[in-house]
Parts: structure tokens; sequence; C-alpha cells
């Protein structure tokens, strides 16, 4: 399955994959963001873990962030990986939802990767399945139980995290982790190459077919949850209809959530609303049975 690009302009297609342009204010999310992140340092009611090497690259670096009330526990997490079309965004603003999860007894992750076009898109992707299996074996470092972790990702760390379960980052992972939330990503980046992100992330035609999880099967049988903005471009859109239509024959739970109203940045505040729909599915890959 692939997602149509080809009658649209240059032009066209480069509005469309430039997100910041329809958002109704999406600088000041970025800064919201990293002033949560910021706000976790130091709280008396977190144990936190900065900083996290799990490579030798100057952003392979993950923060952990738990309830100090739990200390030895074996607690669910979420992992998340920021967006940025892999060339910007940091783990600096990631860390927006650890007090939400915190508070509702779960451990948080933001994943840190090095950046195109220093790293190519098959080396980030590396970054991050190397990230999680350095995660997974110190899991008991922080209080995480390393068989319930949840992946989450936005925009290109979605795409991240969607091709972990497709198996582009190493056959070991796919089934190791609890579950998927997949936020605003791309899956097929045929549209993505033929536009200016490209400049910097330089994907080649081999790269398009080999990195797109939209031309693969999930590799295990794990929940996915798919997020996208009503009000998010409709390059964006295709995107996650096309990754649930294909990826719902396979899988026994999988769900895809418009949200009205929100745009490709604002949407993250949807990730751990207390008692939402969206905290309820994610919970639920913790869950036994």
């Amino acid at each position: 399955m692939r997602v149509p690009y080809s009658r649209l302009s240059r032009a066209e297609l480069d509005r469309q994959l430039s997100p910041s342009l329809s958002a109704k204010d999406f600088m000041s999310v970025l800064t919201r963001h990293e002033e949560m992140t910021a706000a976790l340092q130091g709280a008396e009611d977190l144990r936190r873990w900065t900083d996290v090497a799990y490579g030798e690259g100057a952003r392979q670096r993950y923060d952990v962030t738990a309830p100090a009330t739990d200390a030895g526990a074996g607690l669910p997490c979420l992992a998340f990986i920021h967006g940025g079309f892999w060339q910007e965004g940091s783990k600096a603003g990631a860390g927006f939802a650890a007090r939400g999860y915190a508070e509702a007894g779960w451990a948080h992750v933001a994943i840190g990767y090095t950046l195109a076009p220093e790293a190519t898109l098959a080396q980030i992707l590396a970054e991050i399945g190397t990230a999680l299996r350095h995660l997974r074996a110190h899991a008991g470092d922080y209080g995480i139980d390393p068989d319930r972790i949840v992946l989450a990702g936005h925009s290109a760390g979605a795409h991240l995290a969607a091709s972990v379960l497709a198996g582009l980052a190493g056959e070991d992972l796919p089934a190791a982790l609890a579950g998927y939330v997949l936020i605003s990503g791309v899956y097929d980046l045929a549209p993505v190459a033929a536009s200016y992100v490209n400049d910097a992330v330089g994907m080649t035609p081999a790269d398009v077919e080999a990195l797109s999880p939209l031309l693969y099967l999930p590799a295990a049988d794990r929940p996915v949850h798919l997020m996208i903005g009503a009000d998010e471009p409709e390059a964006f859109r295709r995107q996650s209809d096309a990754l649930a239509a294909l990826w719902g024959r396979e899988l026994k739970r999988i769900s895809l959530e418009r949200f009205a109203g929100r745009d490709h940045f604002d949407i993250l505040d949807e990730l751990a609303p207390s008692g939402s729909i969206t905290a309820q599915r994610i919970a639920r890959m913790v869950t036994a049975g």
C-alpha cells in the first residue's frame, strides 16, 4: 500500500508537509512542553535519571521520570520519541506528559537521538533500537517492568515507533514491547522524500523502500493506537488512515482516534489526560488479557 501524492505539485507537497503552517500556535506548544519538561527536575515527588547514555553520541541519551512513592516497583512505562522530521527537536521538550504518567503510577522515558544530516535515517532508527534494548536491560534500575513498556512517538517519532513494530530496528524488539502509540506519523516515506524535508535527511529511493513501515506488516501482534488531529494537513491524515487500514487486517487490537480541533502540535496534549479514552487504551496495553 502507498500514500498517493503524484498529483500534488512540489509547492503543495511542501506546504502539506509543513504542519507549522496550518497549526494554531505551534511555538507556544513547543515552548510549553519544554517548560513542563524542565519543571520535572528537582521535583520532590519524582525520581529522575537524566542523560542516561545508551551510546557514545552526544544525543544518544534518554531521561527517566518515575513516581517517588513507587521506588523498586515493577512500573509500566511510556517511552516517547520526539518528532521534528528527524532533523529538529530534542528530548528537552519530550517530558511534557511525564508528570501525568507518574501521577498515574507509570514511569516515563524521553528518548533522544542524533539528528539528520549528522545521521542517516537508517542510523537514527538503529539508535532507537539500541536505546530500547538499553532501557529494557536496565529497566530494573528505575523500577520499570521491562515487559510493560509502551512505545509512543510523534510525527517523525511515530515513524520510528512504527518501524520498530515492523521489525526494521531488529527482529527482537516488536514483541518485546507491550504496545505502540503512533501520533501524527508518516509511514510511507515516498511523499516525504519528494519534499523539502529530504534536503536535510537525504533519503535515497532504496531508503524509501527499506524504511517505510507502510510497506511491511507488523512483526508482532501488539496493540496499536493511532492518533491524528482533524485540523492536520491531508498528507498526514492519509498516512494514518493508510496504516490503520493495512495493519488493521493483521492486528487484534488497533484503533485510530481523530481529534476534532487538534492540529499537528496540540494533539500531543491528548496523550495523557487523566481518564481520557487515550489514557484508558494505553493502560490496557500493559494489562494482561
